[in-house]
């Protein structure tokens, strides 16, 4: 019994989502071009990152490769600034995965600067 007990917990671990959804941690994996588990400001600054509105008129946060429709707009190191000092809740210049997660509830960042 101890032992389905203990499968069963493994299998559902492994199920579940870990922080946020993929599109999310895709956006965030590709936009931490060193592997460190955070964002630089540089990071942020030197990514490709345009505005799209998806079906429901919302617009968000993507990288350049990640469109599959409809037309983009593209964000300028002001808003990229405006983005990260307003995200970066603990001012230590980075944005951890939980400080994205934050921005993007439903696993989008919606766009709103």
């Amino acid at each position: 019994m101890n032992c389905l007990l203990r499968y069963m917990i493994v299998v559902l671990a492994l199920l579940l989502p870990l922080d946020g959804t993929a599109e999310d941690s895709t956006l965030f994996n590709r936009l931490d071009t060193d592997k460190s588990g955070h964002l630089s400001k540089d990071e942020l600054l030197n990514s490709d990152l345009v505005v799209i509105t998806d079906a429901k008129g919302q617009k968000q946060l993507v990288h350049r490769d990640m469109i599959k429709e409809g037309e983009a707009a593209a964000v300028t190191e002001e808003q990229k600034h405006r983005f990260f000092e307003h995200h970066d809740q603990d001012e230590n210049g980075y944005l951890s995965s939980k400080e994205w997660s934050r921005a993007s509830p439903d696993g989008f960042v919606l766009w709103r600067f």
